[in-house]
């Protein structure tokens, strides 16, 4: 076996059932070996796309998802997907090939220095220099990116290496332990605990998965503590249940949830941290007790008055505290508080679903009524823009990983190509992709991947032609002046249904319930629905946080 099949057969091993990827002369013999293994191979049109696929697949599953890229160019177009991975923790594997060690270090040709470019956003880099070690550094970075806090690691192998002779050797999935919050610790919260009575929970992406949001349920009613959720926390409560604020923060949070955060006489935060992002930039931060339990290397850097701050597993902290059997008494009154915000919030978005435009959909109106429709166990992607946040205000995620999005780096480009690795991964789930028509120019080429590979992801694109954050802060902080935002769009029917893929437009409110039957009923082929809006329709939101931020 050369380096290239025992790279390949270690990843056998390890559980790996796809790769995505985009051919290079640096990784054609791990292509070649990919194509006699029993991973499936799904080639991509632009390698940010293959490793956002591969992102998403971790965050579903939990374990990493594997990507492989070209050397120099193919590896530079990888890292925007990279930093999404890192900022979100999400187990992730980069394999990319390498000039040819007699080339290294001569500015060859595909040469940059990858290894000192990445590294600030990986959680390690290895080199396989060496054939016998290849399956020992294989399964070393998948168990790395696998073990908490979970992310993305790289393993470079030079062009020449992979042609080289080598033997198998154990490849096993090694998990790191993760700290857990002491006995001795868990007394100092229930003494917080115990003498609360305005308190509220706020749940993380560390807490997202079976067990945790288990254990988070039973101890929201046990105890009758109104729930709050971050962007990668959606999911981790039933946001249908009467407990459930809403998210909070900055590009979605609405201020039922921002509020409480912040009057709470003590914020219970798990598997979520406080950050720029949920406290808008560190304006809106809780003024009671704060205990966080999460697993931030950096939370001590940050302007948090932390009561209580542990570097440790959620779920375990979870488990035992529904093991203490703790009394929590929360005031009655702190319950009438949150109805009346959340009165006033629910004014707002009346207003929004009363709007009505000529020649336009009301996006309120669409997301309200899209929601009726949608089963329990969807998985949402989300891009970047303001079209992200109708979905926060009017679509209910009712499962466990039932939203994706990058919400901590904040990059375009993201949610199409999640939104076809989310449902290889999980292909019993319908998986939208709610993309702004600005983010979805910038992967459309993968509709071609979509229907070559028979993903049958659905694409609702919120067309607005502009990139309407921006031409909104033009309108209100640069006294209208409205530069570099507008733009024209192709018809994105034609387009769709150039690439093969069912498509469909609207520019009504008339149209709605017939846009909704189509774009929820089953298909075995992807499908793309067009909504126009007008770019000055804006979203429900926390405007006064935002403006903040």
């Amino acid at each position: 076996m050369n380096v290239a099949q025992v790279a390949v057969w270690c990843l056998e091993q390890l559980g790996v059932k796809r790769i995505y990827g985009l051919i290079g002369t640096s990784i054609l013999d791990f292509i070649d070996a990919v194509k006699d293994s029993r991973i499936r191979y799904i080639s991509t049109r632009h390698e940010q796309v293959a490793v956002s696929m591969a992102d998403a697949e971790g965050r579903l599953t939990g374990k990493p998802g594997v990507a492989v890229v070209h050397a120099g160019p193919g590896f530079l177009n990888s890292l925007i997907s990279v930093a999404n991975a890192y900022k979100d923790t999400s187990p992730l594997l980069l394999i990319s090939g390498a000039v040819k060690r007699r080339l290294a270090g001569l500015d060859s040709w595909l040469e940059v220095p990858q290894r000192d470019i990445i590294r600030p956003i990986v959680k390690a880099v290895f080199r396989v220099d060496k054939p016998l070690d290849v399956a020992k550094i294989i399964a070393e970075a998948y168990s790395t990116a696998a073990s908490p806090p979970q992310g993305p690691v790289f393993v470079e192998v030079p062009e020449d290496v992979w042609s080289m002779s080598s033997e198998p050797a154990p490849c096993r999935f090694n998990v790191r332990p993760t700290p857990v919050v002491s006995d001795e610790d868990l007394k100092k919260v229930a003494e917080l605990l115990s003498k609360t009575r305005r308190p509220v929970l706020l749940a993380g992406g560390g807490i997202n998965n079976d067990e945790g949001a288990r254990l988070l349920l039973q101890l929201a009613e046990r105890w009758q503590i109104p729930v709050a959720v971050t962007g990668n926390g959606r999911g981790a409560f039933p946001e249908d249940h009467p407990l459930f604020l809403g998210r909070a923060g900055f590009g979605g949070g609405n201020p039922v949830a921002d509020q409480a955060l912040i009057r709470a006489d003590l914020v219970l935060a798990v598997g979520a941290g406080l950050s720029d992002t949920t406290t808008y930039g560190y304006n809106y931060v809780p003024r009671g007790d704060i205990i966080v339990v999460n697993l931030d290397p950096l939370a001590e850097k940050k302007p948090i008055p932390y009561t209580l701050r542990f570097y440790a597993d959620a779920v375990d902290f979870l488990r035992k505290l529904v093991a203490a059997g703790i009394d929590v008494k929360v005031d009655p009154n702190w319950h009438k508080e949150i109805e009346e915000m959340r009165k006033s919030w629910n004014t707002y978005l009346e207003e929004a679903l009363s709007r009505s435009y000529h020649g336009f959909v009301n996006p309120s109106k669409f997301f309200y009524h899209l929601d009726k429709a949608l089963p329990r166990d969807i998985v949402m992607v989300g891009g970047q823009g303001m079209h992200i946040v109708y979905t926060f205000s009017f679509v209910k995620i009712r499962a466990v990983r039932g939203y994706l999005a990058a919400f901590n780096l904040g990059a375009m480009g993201f949610a199409f190509p999640a939104a076809l690795g989310a449902k290889l991964s999980m292909p019993e789930r319908d998986v939208y992709a709610v993309v702004g028509d600005g983010e979805f120019m910038m992967t459309v080429q993968d509709l071609e991947t979509a229907t070559r590979e028979k993903i049958p992801v659905k694409i609702i694109v919120v067309n607005d032609n502009s990139y309407r954050v921006l031409y909104a802060r033009q309108r209100a902080q640069k006294m209208g002046r409205v530069f570099g935002t507008l733009h024209t769009n192709p018809d994105f029917v034609k387009l769709a249904e150039a690439f093969g893929v069912e498509a469909m437009s609207i520019s009504s409110d008339d149209d709605i319930p017939k846009a909704v039957k189509f774009i929820t009923e089953h298909s075995e082929r992807p499908k793309l629905l067009e909504v126009k809006i007008h770019p000055d329709d804006f979203p429900p939101m926390n405007i006064e946080a935002a403006l903040k931020f």
